[in-house]
């Protein structure tokens, strides 16, 4: 993805104060994107962002047909996630050739609609952590902080990765790794992961039950 989300979380553990800063993925050839408007204020109306996520869903909700590249799944992700990176392809700051014609045509409030209705009804427990799984010591040393153990994370901003299409999360990896995703945390991330446990790390966040496609 492609602007960079920078969250703070004040930690204090043994007498220490950790700052945890996140960011999601950004194009670093591109300019920050200033994002003032709120993804709680005004309300959000989720039947008016059924109707216009219906042109997300020819490529966001259909089971078992590839893309290239690979589209996530957007259903149970995160609002204001999905609000921040909308208004991005809109406003330029993601670039993108099938997702900015769509974007373009979105006000703030349309935005606002389409994630409140993506976003859905969360579940009620997080799953438990595939521990069984060997690449979980890697994503418990690398991954935790920011995106919680089994994907989800804590903080708004944040994309859910949970359940998400291994695919997607293969492609993305390798776009951090080559550069064309400009995250400054992701990128130092990857670059200590070996190519060779992208499938790994994908089939792991994809292995607990969240994401869904719309069927």
């Amino acid at each position: 993805m492609k602007s960079v989300f920078a969250y703070g979380a004040l930690v204090a553990s043994g007498g220490l104060l950790l700052l945890a800063v996140v960011a999601s993925a950004q194009n670093a050839a591109e300019p920050q994107a200033q994002v003032s408007s709120s993804w709680r204020v005004p309300a959000a109306n989720a039947a008016h962002g059924a109707e216009l996520a219906q042109t997300c869903l020819t490529c966001h909700g259909t089971n078992g047909t590839p893309t290239d590249p690979p589209a996530p799944k957007l259903h149970r992700q995160r609002a204001s996630y999905i609000y921040v990176a909308l208004l991005e392809y809109r406003d330029g700051a993601r670039r993108s050739e099938l997702m900015e014609p769509f974007a373009k045509a979105l006000s703030d409030q349309d935005a606002r609609d389409v994630a409140a209705y993506l976003a859905g009804e969360l579940l009620d427990v997080p799953p438990k952590a595939r521990a069984d799984l060997a690449i979980h010591e890697r994503t418990n040393r690398d991954c935790t902080w920011c995106h919680g153990e089994t994907g989800i994370g804590e903080l708004e901003g944040m994309p859910v990765l949970t359940g998400q299409d291994p695919a997607y999360l293969r492609h993305a990896l390798s776009a951090y790794r080559e550069g064309s995703r400009g995250s400054p945390i992701m990128r130092s991330v990857v670059r200590d992961i070996p190519p060779g446990e992208d499938k790994a790390l994908a089939e792991y966040y994809a292995a607990h039950d969240w994401l869904e496609r719309n069927q």
